[in-house]
């Protein structure tokens, strides 16, 4: 994380601050980060970023907290470095409360239907940016998926398409991956039953209307062990309509479609 820092705040200081440099005393100043309303996420990580620059830092906040304050993070600190971090620790707030917000909405919504239900955040993220998209999805009340290909056996429809059968991908993985969680999407309700009935640990209703999934999921139950997820197709307007029969419902839009947290920094 601290190369990240570094390769994030070279990126926008460039060969250096020449506004500040050419207008700005570099005395010690005091500053104040104003913000929300929302769930914020970023605390840790712009903890790290002040530290590095030698800003001293304080808040009454940690990350999964609901904001809308006049004073989120109070700064002291030489003034070329609270200027010249300001851009980059405003958008790391910005955009990881952003996800932790939305999450958290859609989060209430299916959890007034079905309170066992869990919100999974998907592999849908910005390259580089993965583990902090995850933590703020996390801070918003979901959970992940896999963050990274090993962590579970998922069998896709590409998969099915280049193998054999859905019984011959499930026995190959089971032997080659004993103590990996084994999930299959199934494009349709026969093939959801045929995934359930050869063994898999969660089957994947992929685009599925709420009424098919209702229906599939009633004759999933017939199989006692078998976990249900829903993704594809489920938004925040939707996803009551599909909460209430599934164990897990998987979202992209959680890390790709939130909308930024507004903050904004003040000398005072």
């Amino acid at each position: 994380m601290q190369d990240k820092l570094d390769d994030w705040f070279a990126e926008d200081f460039g060969k250096g601050d020449f506004t500040s440099q050419s207008v700005v005393d570099n005395q010690i100043c005091k500053a104040r980060v104003t913000g929300g309303p929302g769930v914020i996420s970023g605390l840790e990580v712009v903890g790290d970023l002040l530290e590095r620059h030698n800003i001293h830092f304080s808040t009454n906040y940690k990350d999964g907290d609901s904001i809308n304050s006049d004073l989120i993070i109070m700064l002291n600190g030489k003034a070329h470095d609270i200027l010249a971090t300001e851009r980059l620790l405003l958008n790391i707030l910005s955009h990881l409360s952003g996800v932790s917000t939305y999450t958290n909405k859609i989060v209430k919504i299916a959890k007034k239907v079905n309170s066992k239900i869990q919100i999974l955040a998907t592999r849908k993220t910005l390259p580089g940016l993965r583990r902090l998209e995850k933590e703020a999805v996390v801070h918003g009340g979901g959970a992940t998926h896999r963050m990274r290909l090993d962590d579970a056996i998922l069998i896709k429809d590409n998969h099915l398409k280049l193998s054999k059968s859905i019984e011959e991908s499930i026995k190959s993985s089971r032997e080659e991956y004993p103590n990996l969680m084994l999930e299959v999407e199934a494009d349709n309700e026969e093939q959801a039953i045929e995934i359930a009935r050869c063994g898999a640990d969660r089957v994947m209703l992929d685009n599925f209307t709420p009424q098919e999934a209702a229906k599939t999921i009633k004759k999933l139950k017939q199989f006692s062990k078998i976990e249900i997820e829903i993704s594809g197709g489920v938004t925040i307007d939707n996803v009551a309509d599909y909460a209430e029969h599934a164990d897990f419902i998987s979202l992209g839009s959680l890390t790709m479609s939130s909308k930024p947290v507004d903050f904004s920094l003040h000398v005072i």
